[in-house]
């Protein structure tokens, strides 16, 4: 599920010399797996078919004048053929070009939004983002630099059936075909330069939108704290101002593309009437036939949707480009741990048993072997979270500070230390569904209900953390804790986390602050219960256990107390 291989973007990657380009991000999207092939074959396909459309008026107007008007049957049947199996090529063409499409589509925004997700979980620690924003570039951002395939595609495909209808209009006049070719060059020309406020704009209503969904996101998050202080209005007020601006925002974008949409087809319009005209007034003073005529006006109407479409390039090249530039930004975002760490070379899963070893700088040394419980005294919050943040490798450790087994935390690598030392946050959340879903991660069964069995919560667990209680407010270990856990109380809610982080199978487990939600009697029961466990614990037993603590009755517990 981290494909952070796929782009590497920071010196300590292999291969890589710097922060990511666009366009690098581009071929990510584009060209794994054999994709660029398949958008080659793609291309060629729907070139195919646009050739084919401008033939059509070309073939219409063929049937015209070398057969009815000479009343010929033979040459009728003929080029009725030709006109019905370039039907038939256009029709294969289209269909298999865009299927082919929508596997390239769908796999490129699959790639990035690996990748953008790959980041956010990036054993470095990527740089703290907010969820709203990272929600937007992972959905609506990928979606808008993965549609740069369709865009490329269409384009070229458009741009060949132009110069076929140009060539057509070449043959039958060649003042005719010159202004089929200036005229697309002027269209162009002004919609390019109508479309560059559109970038601006696109990267304002994805700023808003991303803005209006943290706030509703905190919401969500806070919905009990909120309900308790009574702040509802002014979590309202918020909500409903950066809902505004994300609408006004979205409004004034939309308005601006269907202002750039609606100029586009005047333009197109305009310039294909006065090629109409010019075509009729021909055929009047007989410089070109009938058949010319119809294929003259068919062509017309085959460039105007062409024009138009060349003329909403800019635009929609733009929104891409605002999207691209996001991602591109949430990709080349540093790391929290150094880039030039190195990824480990030591090699394989650290061996269960092992001994946690961490030296203070002023020599203070905490020492943590498998089956102890060891606590550690801090002064106060911040000292717990720089220490457990130390201890989880969220922050880089000096070499000889942090071992495991004897191995320097900097020589294993912060992702083959996570695998082993369980370091669960303290605000751990609590997902939608059931409370033994909560506890033990075990994903539902697809199928009928009974069809797999559930995994069991470990009864030691359970009695360690008070949970029975718990279960018993639920009525179901089965039972939905709601979304956040808003039907658990907020002790409820640390003994779930807690339960959690015990049914782990890490043999080192680290807790911060374990007992501060619960009332003194919880508490006290809570502490006993871990004390039992270390020794005898059902997944992991003789797994080693740091409590960092300020909590008096649960440092009597332990085995060892160590102040730093």
């Amino acid at each position: 599920m981290r494909p952070t291989h796929l782009l590497p973007t920071d010196p300590g990657d292999s291969g890589n010399s710097g922060s990511p380009t666009t366009g690098r991000i581009l071929r990510l999207a584009l060209a794994r797996d054999g994709r660029a092939t398949r958008l080659a074959l793609c291309t060629g396909g729907l070139i195919v078919h646009d050739i084919g459309e401008a033939a059509v008026p070309v073939l219409i107007g063929t049937v015209i004048d070398r057969a009815i008007m000479p009343g010929n049957r033979t040459a009728l049947v003929v080029w009725l053929g030709v006109l019905a199996a370039t039907f038939l090529v256009m029709s294969l063409s289209y269909q298999r070009s865009m299927l082919g499409m929508v596997r390239v589509y769908g796999l490129g925004e699959h790639d990035l939004r690996q990748l953008s997700v790959g980041r956010v979980l990036h054993p470095r620690r990527h740089a703290h983002r907010s969820t709203g924003e990272l929600l937007s570039i992972a959905t609506n951002d990928t979606y808008q630099v993965a549609g740069v395939s369709w865009s490329i595609v269409q384009q070229l495909a458009t741009v060949a059936g132009l110069l076929t209808a140009a060539g057509a209009l070449l043959v039958i006049s060649v003042p005719l075909g010159v202004g089929v070719l200036l005229g697309a060059v002027a269209v162009l020309s002004l919609m390019q330069r109508l479309s560059r406020p559109m970038f601006a704009r696109g990267r304002t209503e994805q700023r808003a939108v991303a803005a209006a969904s943290d706030v509703a996101a905190d919401a969500m998050a806070g919905l009990r704290i909120i309900s308790g202080l009574g702040a509802q209005d002014e979590v309202s007020r918020r909500y409903r101002a950066a809902s505004r601006h994300s609408r006004d925002t979205a409004v004034a974008s939309a308005v601006s593309l269907r202002t750039y949409d609606a100029v586009s087809e005047i333009v197109s319009l305009v310039y294909l009437a006065v090629l109409t005209v010019a075509a009729g007034w021909m055929a009047v003073g007989g410089t070109i036939t009938p058949g010319e005529l119809v294929t003259v006006i068919g062509l017309a109407q085959f460039l105007k949707g062409t024009l138009a479409h060349i003329g909403t390039f800019g635009a929609n090249w733009s929104y891409k480009r605002a999207s691209a530039a996001r991602l591109r930004a949430l990709v080349a975002d540093p790391f929290l741990l150094p880039t030039g760490l190195s990824p480990g070379t030591v090699h394989g899963e650290v061996a269960g048993g092992a001994t946690l070893t961490w030296t203070s700088p002023d020599g203070a040394r905490l020492t943590a072997s498998p089956g102890r419980l060891v606590g550690v005294r801090v002064r106060d919050a911040a000292a717990a979270r720089h220490l457990v943040d130390r201890l989880g490798f969220r922050t880089a450790p000096r070499r000889g500070e942090l071992a495991l087994g004897g191995d320097d935390a900097l020589d294993i690598g912060p992702d083959r230390w996570r695998r082993t030392v369980t370091v669960p946050p303290r605000d751990s959340t609590l997902f939608s569904g059931t409370l033994r879903h909560n506890v033990t991660f075990e994903v539902p069964p697809d199928g009928p209900s009974g069809a797999a069995p559930a995994a069991p919560l470990d009864p030691s667990v359970t009695a360690a953390t008070a949970l029975d209680d718990v279960i018993d407010h639920l009525g179901s270990v089965d039972a939905p804790v709601g979304e956040g856990g808003h039907r658990l109380s907020g002790g409820q809610r640390q003994r779930v986390t807690l339960a959690r982080a015990l049914h782990t199978a890490g043999p080192v487990l680290v807790l911060d602050e374990p007992t501060t939600s619960l009332d003194p009697v919880t508490a006290r029961e809570v502490a006993a219960g871990l004390a039992r466990l270390t020794t005898s614990y059902g997944p992991s037993p003789g797994r080693a256990v740091v409590v960092v603590t300020t909590d008096h009755a649960l440092l009597e517990l332990c085995d060892e107390v160590v102040e730093p």
